[in-house]
């Protein structure tokens, strides 16, 4: 019961995620405005990149530097357990389930969403 809560959950917030996101501009003509991340080309370009917002959705753009700059601004995504200790955001960095997702979000070890999260089918990016 607590899977289908959860999942209703995600689902208004990715579809609230995409409607108020799609109305952002991007720094490229070339890329789409919303993107899913774990894609293996979300964006629809090798040339742009998909920065997270939420756990699952995020904004197209191009450039390495601008994800970079993204994962060290949001209060979330993470590199390490370190970085989540010193953004206050939990103590653990979980890593995306996806080969060419280089970073992670930051959850409390003990969190439910944690264990959900790990769950996720690594087969999604395909």
């Amino acid at each position: 019961m607590a899977f289908v809560r959860l999942a209703a959950l995600f689902f208004a917030l990715f579809f609230l995620a995409t409607s108020v996101l799609s109305m952002k501009s991007t720094e490229a003509a070339s890329c789409s405005a919303t993107c899913t991340v774990g894609l293996s080309k979300p964006c629809g370009s090798t040339s742009c990149i998909c920065s997270p917002v939420l756990l699952l959705a995020g904004i197209c753009s191009s450039g390495v530097e601008s994800l970079e700059k993204k994962i060290d601004e949001h209060p979330n995504l993470c590199r390490s357990d370190d970085d989540c200790v010193k953004k206050g955001s939990g103590d653990y960095c979980a890593p995306y389930p996806y080969q060419h997702v280089h970073y992670g979000w930051c959850f409390d070890s003990n969190s439910r969403m944690l264990k959900n999260f790990l769950a996720l089918p690594k087969g999604m990016a395909k």
